[in-house]
């Protein structure tokens, strides 16, 4: 019977580990006692380990409970010298016999069994509902076809619970040779490290998956059984499942983003105490950031489950036990008193606020704080008052009017608190804890400033800007264009027409962008473009009256400037015509050109145009085109069509059967080398001076007097895009144009663009506006699209 080598104390100075790679594993354990070196002074960390010594080394790393009754073995005798140590193994479920009850105390073990046993004795198991399989071993062990059948799913546990060390080579497995006392060293210092028994240790040989695979998504939500539509993912890292929410999480569960310089972690306020608030992990996939909320979910003990493709978060029972409301000058400070933290939601509506809380409000507060009569309202004396098409978009112009107290209601087991919204008055809420509570604030300063690095590459920026006595509201985006995985594209509804609106939110989800800001004007009547759009060398809708336009390529190249495309056509008698537009809503006397890119149809704009259709470089027919926007005529594949507006003359030398040839040069020429463009103005800068001139541009006296919320763009003299949107100052209406190219020069700002504006103005991260309720934003036809790598 073989006898161990006798061992002796614990000792760092050992001789032989000194330059060993699995040395500070060894002394973890050896602190531990768990292992000891010999009496020469040696740990002899590359001799083979025997079954026997392994189960002594198990009986001093861990004390788990007994599983199940000891069955003697017939080669381990009572007095073996590790017979104890291998009963205390056996029952506590770390190792079996084999066959014929033999156990092998004197042959090596190998890797696959020490890993099989610690996976086994730990009870490690896959996350509920999670099979095995979403861990690809042959991706991770160039030898997985080597690991033994029956140890196919304890490796797999044991590599996401970073048990296992690959040395030389991190992606070698060796699962049948035989482990090596250095070896089994480390695999039980990490297994102590799972158990949070031990520090872990920073080794490069340690098998960790850089990037766990999604096992789930989806956007179909419920919040204590509320159906709510948002991204989500969950994947395994380690034995942990976690679950990630996309942005939109700041309006589900009510957590608020604050400041951070790292992109992977985002800081959140959540019932917290603001010195040391919770930071979730960011995970970037697709277009959309996702938080992780698992440590917030169960350190609040909420219930996350998966089923019938819906991710349900069940938070447990809240209740309302105070609502105060507080006149402040100018606005109110409405603050809600609550048992425990729970998810809540604001959003705006027409000329209100609603607040709605996942808890249940006190019998009191229903009464306190029922809802008023409705009182009929007086005619308008003024008939001819028209809105501003602005008013309750977050932070807008002069009002007298008065905030009122709220109104309470109770609705499946959710409170409901409303409240009107005075023009010039915005939302802001915060959340406090020791006590819990949810503080509403309607102010005319309303903005909270943020600076958030989103992604590499991209800053989310929100504070007040500064003009003589004014104050603005900006909220923009900073883009390092010459940062890898950026790129821009204009976005718009449909891909194969270019007709339609919808809210910017909802094109940008569409078009899987992370980022988007509203873009260039368009006819609310016939939803189309009235500007310039070019998308990787098409031209969907040209410019129009020379207005400013923003032109990039790939490489982070951007060129601003007032822009123009002269369009000619050349008859086989080498006549020249003049193409006045081509693919655009904007009507003007002369002939204008639609080719495919504009959609499979074109519709008359103007009464009794003449069409004339183009394939093949050669018109094949002339067709009347009767009313304004009744009858749609195709778009050949391979031509385009011509439509003559107000000049029956021009038909003549475009009979059927004449050949043509098209010459088109964008104005200035430089503008042709880039593949995309989106027109709007005016322009506000070029080259760090204010170049505002929008009567040249064409636009009418009352839109260049006319203060409203902005959307603009801009370049830095270092690279950088600067995507901005501007709301109305402090108690009084938005920028002029003339103050929008300020605002834009103090950002830093070389050269820049007006956007279109007004209710359209929408900025888009990550799933979420930022600027603005969506309730509150308008539809566009296009905007700027961010798509991130």
């Amino acid at each position: 019977m073989q006898t161990p080598l006798p061992m002796v104390s614990p000792s760092p100075q050992l001789s032989d580990i000194q330059h060993h790679w699995a040395r500070p594993f060894i002394q973890g354990l050896l602190t531990k006692n768990v292992v000891n070196g010999f009496p020469d002074g040696t740990f002899r960390p590359d001799r083979a380990m025997t079954r026997a010594e392994f189960a002594a080394i198990l009986q001093k790393a861990f004390s788990q409970p007994k599983v199940r009754q000891y069955v003697p073995l017939v080669d381990v005798p009572s007095n073996f010298w590790a017979t104890s140590a291998i009963q205390k193994a056996f029952e506590t479920g770390f190792i079996s016999g084999f066959p014929n009850k033999r156990f092998l105390p004197n042959d090596n073990i190998s890797r696959v069994q020490v890993l099989v046993s610690l996976a086994s004795g730990l009870g490690i198991a896959a996350p509920a509902g999670i099979t095995l399989k979403a861990l690809f071993l042959p991706e991770i062990y160039q030898d997985a076809s080597e690991i033994p059948g029956y140890a196919i799913d304890a490796i797999a546990l044991a590599t996401r619970a970073k048990f296992v060390i690959n040395y030389p080579r991190i992606k070698i497995l060796n699962p049948n040779r035989g482990a090596t006392r250095g070896e089994v060293a480390a695999f039980i210092y990490q297994a102590l490290v799972f158990l949070e028994q031990l520090p872990a240790i920073a080794s490069d040989h340690i098998v960790e998956i850089s990037t766990p695979k999604i096992v789930r998504q989806g956007t179909n939500l419920s919040l204590n059984g509320k159906s709510i539509t948002a991204p989500w993912i969950q994947w395994v890292s380690g034995l942990s499942l976690r679950t990630a929410i996309a942005d939109a999480v700041k309006q589900i569960i009510g957590i608020e983003l604050l400041n951070t310089n790292d992109a992977t972690k985002q800081p959140v306020e959540w019932f917290s105490l603001s010195a040391n608030p919770p930071i979730l992990a960011t995970r970037r996939e697709g277009a959309y950031r996702y938080l992780d909320i698992s440590d917030l979910a169960n350190a609040a003990d909420w219930k996350i489950e998966f089923k019938d493709n819906i991710l349900s978060l069940v938070t447990g029972d809240a209740l309302v036990q105070n609502v105060t409301f507080i006149e402040q000058s100018p606005g109110s400070k409405i603050v809600v008193d609550l048992n425990r933290a729970t998810p809540w939601q604001i959003r705006q509506e027409k000329q209100q606020w609603i607040a709605t809380i996942d808890a249940l409000p006190a019998p009191a507060i229903l009464e306190r704080f029922k809802p008023r009569p409705v009182e009929p309202q007086p005619n308008p004396v003024n008939i001819n008052h028209q809105p501003t098409g602005d008013k309750n978009e977050g932070e807008t112009g002069i009002s007298k009017d008065q905030s009122l107290p709220p109104t309470v209601e109770s609705d499946r087991n959710k409170t409901i608190i409303r409240g009107n919204l005075p023009d010039g008055l915005g939302v802001r809420t915060s959340i406090l804890d020791n006590p819990n509570r949810a503080v509403i604030e309607l102010r005319s300063d309303a903005l909270v400033e943020r600076d958030i690095l989103w992604s590499s590459g991209l800053r989310w920026r929100q504070q007040y800007l500064t003009l003589g006595k004014d104050r603005f509201p900006v909220f923009w985006l900073s883009l390092n264009l010459r940062s890898s995985g950026i790129t821009l594209r204009p976005i718009w509804l449909a891909q194969n027409s270019v007709t339609g609106t919808a809210p910017l939110i909802q094109i940008a989800n569409k078009s899987q962008v992370s980022a988007a800001i509203n873009g260039g004007f368009f006819d609310r009547n016939s939803l189309l473009p009235l500007g310039a759009i070019r998308s990787e060398g098409r031209w969907l809708s040209s410019p129009i009256l020379n207005r400013g336009a923003i032109a990039w390529d790939d490489s982070g190249i951007v060129k601003m400037g007032r822009l123009t495309v002269q369009e000619t056509l050349i008859t086989s008698s080498a006549q020249r015509l003049p193409v006045v537009l081509f693919n655009s809503g904007y009507v003007q006397r002369g002939i204008a050109r639609y080719t495919p890119d504009w959609g499979a149809t074109y519709t008359p704009l103007n009464a009794n145009e003449i069409l004339i259709v183009v394939q093949n470089n050669q018109v094949t027919n002339q067709i009347p085109g009767g009313a304004e926007n009744r009858t749609a005529i195709a778009i050949p594949r391979d031509g385009y069509l011509l439509t003559l507006r107000s000049t029956p003359e021009t038909a003549n030398p475009l009979a059927a059967g004449t050949k043509l040839q098209i010459e088109s040069s964008a104005v200035p020429a430089d503008f042709n080398q880039f593949p995309n463009i989106l027109g709007a103005g005016p322009l506000l800068m070029l080259g760090g001076q204010i170049i505002l001139d929008a009567k040249a541009e064409n636009f009418s006296d009352a839109f260049v007097k006319q203060a409203a919320i902005r959307s603009a763009v801009g370049t830095t003299a270092a690279g950088e895009l600067l995507v901005v949107t501007v709301h109305n100052r402090i108690g009084g209406a938005g920028p002029n144009l003339t103050e929008t190219a300020q605002l834009m020069h103090q950002l830093g700002a070389v050269d820049a663009l007006n956007l279109d504006g007004g209710s359209s103005t929408s900025l888009y991260l990550g799933g979420q506006l930022l600027n603005r309720s969506p309730d509150t934003a308008a539809k566009v036809h296009n905007g700027l699209g961010i798509f991130l790598a």
